[in-house]
């Protein structure tokens, strides 16, 4: 075995780092791939292997249990993975064989082990290729929670809190949008080129192009490695952002000439939109907690050709010093639950807790943007989740503590949401982006 150039081997080393280590997911598999020797197809079959393994894992899990003669929790670990790959192949991948599944995963199974691992991993699989028919989740209308999360794969926490929120139908459908193959959009850089040239230059290089659905600068593409490595997006014609990310700087509604905070800017993809849609005139001072973080803000501003913004070391929930200007974005650190689609690791990795201490920062740095705002100018908070812990609740609390303060309709444009004029929570399943979540707000 070749395992430098087998991706299923590459995806279990892979898994087995992403549960000892606190990486993330993305960053691993690219590593994995520059470090391989993968030909392109089989670099496509690892990363599905990866990211579909972990996405599913819960369901996998579920479903391995019925079959084995032993708990999973005393399977060796790189065992364990191994038997998910191959249930993710015979679940969810129809163009490998079943029987190609089961064969590679006892070959790993030996290669990780021993050969009773070997024969125990062949026994199991085949054991869930004989009954993977009859497997049976709970009750929807009698247990909702346990048959969502298991047959979606998501934490029993974020589908109790979905459930309670949004009801059993929406979070059903949410779950299931979350497991889609993941969009990419790009947004072209006005400031270099126009939606029509980036379109023509990508399709002549055989990528599939869509116009973005509220946007006239976002295109959807695919494949996406194909428009990673192309050399317009070197060269700054283009910036890889979902759509609802997109939208965020639309909401400010920025002129040129203006002067505007981003007090969490890192990586920099809204106030590079911002200083786009200012034509680069004014003024952009982007904050961070990190100069390593800044750096890339700078890069990414360099790149694309944008000379007005700043960057700045400073952390929001403390006082900065700055004088009052006619907009500020928060766009604040969240648990990132809305962009589950394209990072799956995310769902095994947040906790109620964790959230608890994120409101507490969202609500600090809030406090302090307040002071920020110019009188009649915009404050915009977003993040990139969807808990009303981080998003409803927090906006409530503020304009509660800060009457001076008033929710500010959105543009007509903008995708309607139920609720309030002055915010939105864009869902996957309902607006085809990732979970977002802004709150317009005027001094």
């Amino acid at each position: 075995m070749n395992r430098r150039a087998n991706p299923r081997y590459l995806a279990v080393v892979t898994l087995n780092r992403l549960e000892e280590s606190e990486d993330f997911l993305k960053d691993l598999v690219d590593s994995q791939i520059q470090r391989s020797s993968l030909s392109s197809l089989d670099q496509g079959l690892y990363t599905e292997l990866v990211f579909g393994t972990v996405r599913m894992r819960r369901s996998l899990d579920y479903a391995l249990s019925r079959f084995s003669s032993r708990p999973l929790e005393k399977i060796q670990p790189a065992v364990l993975n191994v038997l998910r790959i191959a249930a993710y192949q015979i679940f969810y991948l129809d163009r490998i064989p079943p029987s190609a599944a089961v064969n590679e995963a006892v070959k790993l199974a030996r290669a990780f082990g021993h050969e009773g691992t070997a024969k125990f991993t062949n026994g199991l699989l085949r054991q869930l290729l004989r009954g993977r028919d009859l497997l049976a989740y709970p009750s929807l209308e009698e247990d909702p929670v346990e048959h969502i999360g298991l047959k979606y794969s998501f934490p029993t926490w974020i589908v109790e809190q979905w459930i309670k929120w949004w009801g059993v139908e929406e979070t059903a459908g949410l779950c299931a949008a979350m497991n889609e193959p993941p969009r990419l959009n790009i947004r072209v850089n006005t400031l270099k080129s126009s939606p029509e040239e980036v379109r023509a230059h990508l399709q002549s290089r055989g990528i599939s192009v869509q116009s973005g659905r509220y946007l006239p600068e976002i295109l959807e593409v695919r494949p996406a490695h194909a428009v990673v490595a192309d050399d317009w997006l070197e060269e700054g014609r283009y910036y890889i952002q979902d759509e609802s990310s997109a939208l965020a700087a639309h909401a400010l509604q920025v002129e040129p000439g203006q002067t505007v905070y981003d007090l969490c800017s890192a990586p920099g993809g809204k106030a590079t939109h911002l200083a786009q849609l200012m034509d680069n005139q004014g003024q952009i001072l982007a904050f961070d907690v990190s100069s390593r973080r800044l750096a890339v803000v700078q890069e990414n501003a360099q790149r694309l050709g944008i000379s007005i913004i700043r960057t700045q070391v400073g952390d929001a929930t403390e006082d900065l010093g700055l004088s009052p200007v006619p907009r500020v974005l928060v766009d604040a650190p969240c648990s990132g639950l809305g962009t589950m689609g394209h990072r799956p690791d995310i769902r095994w990795r947040k906790s109620a807790e964790e959230i608890r201490q994120l409101v507490a920062i969202q609500k600090q740095i809030l406090s302090r943007a307040a002071s920020y705002v110019a009188p009649g100018g915009l404050l915009l908070y977003t993040t990139c989740t969807l808990t009303k812990w981080e998003n409803d609740e927090v906006v409530q609390w503020f304009l509660a503590e800060h009457p001076h303060f008033s929710g500010q309709p959105f543009p007509e444009e903008f995708p309607g949401c139920p609720g309030q004029p002055w915010e939105r929570t864009l869902f996957p399943h309902r607006h085809f982006v990732d979970g977002f979540y802004m709150a317009l707000i005027r001094k």
